[in-house]
């Protein structure tokens, strides 16, 4: 009986065989289609420019806004040059010397500077460019502004400049209120980066926001000191005079 059933078992393998004799090469090919897909990721990878892919990684970051407040994104976003990912690795070194310069002005009592992901941002204490409840310029004002300029001018920046205060109001003669004040502090520095400065009009907006952007509650004495303040901001590389 053993005899028999292997005999049978025998005849329907070959019975199976025979109805398909090409069987195995479909397992064949899925090995097959597997091994060329690895070897051409290989050679993907194996000539992929360094220099370029992480060029293109940090840009993609940072417009995810991903990266540590631009300190690893990619030339162009805080240096005085615009990015060019075709030039070579060589070529595209970034600009040290604007940070440096940066760094220095924000050792000055009264100033901070901070980078971010879309640029630079200064931010000047009001008493540090005018006296209270005056948009003249003081001589430390003069000073001061005259350092920024020197950093500023070179990087071809649009540059816009915001006045704040607090929200103690203000009613004279020439400033009604707060509005006007805080604008007339932000036209008189863009007045003076112009006409001492040397900063092209163009690259320069002015705007005053009174008392509704705070960055601290207007709760406290030095709390309102903080939100009495002139910002400085610098966006995008200005490819030319507006409008030409």
């Amino acid at each position: 009986m053993k005899v028999m059933k292997l005999i049978r078992l025998q005849r329907n393998a070959n019975i199976q065989a025979s109805e398909n004799p090409l069987a195995w090469m479909t397992t064949f090919n899925d090995l097959m289609t597997n091994l060329l897909v690895f070897f051409v990721l290989l050679f993907s990878m194996g000539s992929l420019d360094g220099s370029r892919f992480s060029h293109f990684q940090k840009g993609l970051q940072s417009a995810m806004g991903v990266l540590n407040e631009g300190r690893n994104s990619a030339e162009g976003v805080i240096s005085d040059k615009p990015s060019n990912a075709t030039k070579p690795a060589e070529e595209s070194k970034p600009e040290a010397a604007p940070r440096e310069d940066f760094q220095t002005l924000a050792q000055a009592q009264g100033l901070e500077a901070v980078y971010t992901a879309k640029g630079l941002h200064l931010t000047l204490n009001d008493e540090l460019l005018f006296s209270s409840g005056s948009a003249k310029l003081t001589p430390q004002g003069f000073s001061m502004l005259d350092k920024i300029a020197a950093v500023i001018k070179p990087l071809n920046r649009a540059i816009r400049v915001e006045g704040h205060t607090d929200d103690r109001p203000i009613a004279t003669e020439r400033y009604p209120s707060n509005w006007e004040l805080s604008t007339a502090r932000a036209i008189s520095v863009v007045n003076y980066f112009i006409s001492r400065g040397g900063i092209a009009p163009y690259t320069l907006s002015a705007v005053g926001y009174g008392s509704v952007k705070p960055r601290m509650p207007n709760d406290t004495d030095q709390h309102r000191a903080m939100n009495r303040r002139v910002e400085i901001i610098l966006g995008p590389t200005n490819p030319g005079q507006s409008g030409t």
